[in-house]
């Protein structure tokens, strides 16, 4: 199954319009509808193989599935400016590939669904609240409705406890940490 996989998800890379270029894995006919997936940390587009190749198939929706590397993973675009990385720039990079990737599908300019996993996720509901017509469906998994999330990390001492990991992944020693014995950390 593994290399039947490999053999159906291809690899691209989509320039965007404001200078970022992101690796993108994909399965499924361009023109097709299309289905965009957004990872979480610390993984990478590659986590979706499996999914992206289900989607294709004609018995399951015949999509055009797309999971782009994210900016800062993989081999998409990696600037050294920290803002680099905050939400707006992070949104426009998706609003401008969803452009790009729907161009040629039924619907441009709209997926028939964005799918998310943790920092995906946050992104997705992100992009679904600030640009929702560029989707039709939103499927979230595991990151709660950013309103539902600053309620409970302000006012639940469990909550608080869950996220404290996010302290410590900001501390500037924080990457080299992560990094000994071979990233066992992670």
């Amino acid at each position: 199954a593994g290399n039947l996989r490999a053999r159906m998800v291809q690899t691209f890379q989509q320039a965007i319009s404001h200078g970022i270029t992101l690796t993108c894995r994909a399965a499924g006919e361009p023109g097709r509808p299309v289905l965009l997936f957004l990872h979480g940390f610390p993984e990478a587009a590659f986590v979706w193989d499996e999914l992206l190749v289900h989607f294709a198939q004609a018995e399951h929706g015949g999509y055009r599935c797309v999971a782009p590397n994210l900016r800062g993973y993989g081999d998409s675009s990696a600037p050294s400016d920290l803002s680099a990385y905050r939400a707006k720039p992070l949104l426009q990079d998706l609003g401008a590939l969803v452009t790009a990737i729907t161009a040629d599908s039924p619907t441009p300019g709209q997926l028939a669904g964005l799918i998310a996993h943790d920092w995906g996720g946050a992104l997705a509901w992100g992009l679904a609240a600030q640009q929702p017509g560029l989707l039709r469906q939103l499927v979230i998994i595991n990151a709660p409705h950013p309103a539902t999330f600053q309620r409970e990390l302000a006012h639940s001492p469990a909550q608080q406890a869950a996220s404290a990991y996010m302290n410590f992944l900001v501390r500037p020693d924080a990457p080299a940490l992560l990094a000994e014995n071979d990233f066992a950390r992670l």
